[in-house]
C-alpha cells in the first residue's frame, strides 16, 4: 500500500528551537480516542515516542500493535502516518487534547485524550473489568449481505478452509450503481498481502541455490549511483522485514511518473529501486522497524539482476504456477473497458467513484509489484495460505521457519504479521481495494476476505468479515 507523505515542515533552527522542541515533545505518550466509522465506533490507542516511532492499536479490532511514525510536528501539531493501513492522523494541542482528522480513504474527525485506558463507547457506570472477546459469529450469507450494506460497500466476498473443506462467500455488486453481482469465483486485489508472495519466491530461489538470505543489495545490484553507505550491507533479512533503515516509499511527486501498466517493469523498477537507496534511512539497520515498500522493490530489483527476468515471470514461475494458482496476475482484474471482474473504488465529491479499468488509473506503479499488485480468485488464495499453513512441500522447513519469524524481534516476519494466538496475518489496499488474510498452523484454519471499495467504514467489516469466515469452518 502507498502511504501518505505530505510530511509537514520540521522546526526551524533557532534561538527558540528549544522551547519549541519542548512544546512539540507534549505530544509523546500514550493518546486515546473513540473513532465513529459510519455507525461502527472503534476504540483507539495511539503511543508517540520520542524517538518519532509510534504504534496504533485499534482495541475493538484485537488490540494488535500497527507500527507508526511521526512525519511531522510542530509548537500545536502532530502528524503520524500508520502506512501497514495506509492511514494518517493529523492533530492539534487543545486544552491537553488532540482534536484532529483520521484519514483512511475518507476523513473522519478524531479527539484523543491522554490515557493508559480507553473508556467504550457508552460504558455503563461502575462496569466492571471487561470480559474475555467473545467468539466470532459463524458467517452466513445472511451476516455477510447485512455488514456490507451497513458499511456502504459495492461487494464483500470472503472464503475459508479447515481440513479439505471451504466454504464461499460473495454479496454485492462489482460496480456501485449496476446490477451485475459479483460471485464466488470473481479475482479481487490483494494489495500489500503480495509481500508474503514476494518472500516466499526468495525462499524458493534460496532453495534452489540462486540466492542467500544474507545477500546484501551491494552484492547483488553492485554500484548503485548515489546508495547510501547504511544500505550496502542490508540484507533479504532486513528488506523482507521492515528493518533495512529504508523510508516507506519515495516522495510522491516521483512515484506519479512511474508508469501505470507496462509490459516489462524491470527497468522503472531499478530506478525505483535506485531512488529509494539514495534516500536518508530512517533508523539503523535491524533495529529500527519502518514499514516499507522500498525495501520490497529493492529486493525485487536484486532478483531481477541475478536473474535475468522480471519479478512478474519469476514469481508466476517459481511460485503461482506449482501452486496452481491459475487466477493470480498483476494489476486491477478484469478486461479494460468492461465490467467482467469487480472494480475498485475511490471516494469522489458526491460519493463512490468506480475505478473501472481503462478509464484511469486503477492501481498503483507496475514498479511497485513485488510489494503490492496481485490479484487473484478467493479459492486461489486459499491454496496459498495453505501451503503457508501446512508448510508444504513447496518450501523445506528450515524455509518456512524463515518466512514465519521475525529475524529481528517484533511482530513482523517475512510479509506477515505474527499474532499472539500463534496465527499469522496481513492486510493490503492500493487505495481502491481492502484485503485480509490470515492462517492458523494450530487451529488449522485458513481464512481471507476482501471489498472493492478501501474507505475506513469499510476495513473492519473487512476484518470482521475475515474472523467470522475463520469461525464458520
Amino acid at each position: 500500500m502507498i502511504g501518505r507523505r505530505m510530511v509537514l515542515g520540521g522546526l526551524a533552527a533557532s534561538a527558540g528551537a528549544g522551547a519549541a522542541w519542548a512544546q512539540a515533545s507534549a505530544f509523546n505518550g500514550t493518546w486515546n480516542g473513540t473513532l465513529d466509522a459510519g455507525g461502527t465506533k472503534l476504540r483507539l490507542r495511539l503511543v508517540i515516542n520520542a524517538d518519532d516511532s509510534a504504534v496504533l492499536y485499534s482495541l475493538d479490532q484485537g488490540g494488535q500493535p500497527i507500527p507508526a511514525k511521526v512525519v511531522g510536528r510542530g509548537n500545536d501539531y502532530v502528524v503520524v502516518d500508520v502506512p501497514v493501513i495506509n492511514a494518517r492522523y493529523t492533530a492539534v494541542l487543545e486544552k491537553g487534547r488532540l482534536v484532529g482528522t483520521f484519514t483512511q480513504g475518507g476523513d473522519l474527525p478524531l479527539e484523543m485524550e491522554r490515557g493508559e485506558a480507553v473508556a467504550a463507547p457508552v460504558p455503563p457506570p461502575a462496569a466492571p473489568a471487561p470480559a474475555a472477546e467473545p467468539p466470532a459469529e459463524p458467517l452466513t450469507d445472511a451476516l455477510l449481505q447485512q455488514w456490507r450494506k451497513a458499511a456502504g460497500i459495492p461487494a464483500l466476498a470472503a472464503a475459508a478452509e479447515k481440513g479439505g473443506q471451504r466454504k464461499f462467500w460473495a454479496d454485492g455488486d462489482r460496480v456501485t450503481g449496476l446490477p451485475m453481482p459479483v460471485s464466488t469465483e470473481d479475482l479481487w486485489h490483494v494489495g500489500s498481502i503480495t509481500k508474503s508472495m514476494t518472500a516466499t519466491l526468495v525462499g524458493r530461489l534460496v532453495e534452489a541455490g540462486r540466492f542467500a538470505w544474507t545477500d546484501t543489495v551491494s552484492g547483488v545490484l553492485g554500484a548503485v549511483p548515489g546508495m547510501r553507505p547504511e544500505y550496502a550491507q542490508a540484507t533479504f533479512r532486513h528488506l523482507l522485514s521492515h528493518t533495512s533503515g529504508l523510508p516507506g516509499n519515495i516522495p510522491m511527486q516521483n512515484l506519479m511518473a512511474f508508469s501505470r501498466e507496462i509490459d516489462d517493469a524491470r527497468a522503472e523498477r531499478r530506478k525505483w529501486a535506485e531512488m529509494a537507496l539514495a534516500m536518508a534511512p530512517v533508523g539503523e539497520m535491524g533495529k529500527k522497524f519502518e514499514y516499507s515498500n522500498n525495501g520490497y522493490i529493492v529486493a525485487g530489483a536484486m532478483l531481477e539482476a541475478r536473474m535475468g527476468e522480471s519479478w512478474e515471470q519469476l514469481i508466476r514461475k517459481h511460485l503461482f504456477d506449482p501452486l496452481g494458482l491459475k487466477t493470480a496476475g498483476f494489476g486491477a482484474p478484469g478486461t479494460e473497458g468492461q465490467v467482467d471482474q469487480p472494480s475498485g473504488h475511490a471516494a469522489g465529491p458526491n460519493g463512490l467513484i468506480a475505478m473501472i479499468k481503462g478509464d484511469g488509473p486503477t492501481d498503483n506503479p507496475a514498479a511497485l509489484g513485488p510489494a503490492g499488485r496481485v490479484h487473484m480468485s478467493q479459492a486461489d488464495m486459499l491454496t496459498y495460505l495453505a501451503a503457508h499453513r501446512d508448510r508444504s512441500d513447496l518450501l523445506k522447513a528450515e524455509t518456512w521457519d524463515t518466512l514465519h519469524k521475525p529475524p529481528f524481534g517484533g511482530p513482523y516476519a517475512m510479509g506477515w504479521v505474527v499474532r499472539p494466538d500463534g496465527s499469522l496475518w496481513h492486510n493490503g489496499s492500493n487505495t481502491m481495494w481492502y484485503a485480509e488474510a490470515a492462517f492458523s498452523p494450530t487451529a488449522g484454519w485458513a481464512a481471507t476476505a476482501a471489498a472493492n471499495d478501501s474507505r475506513q467504514p469499510s476495513q473492519p467489516v473487512v476484518g470482521r468479515t475475515l474472523k467470522s469466515a475463520a469461525a464458520a469452518v
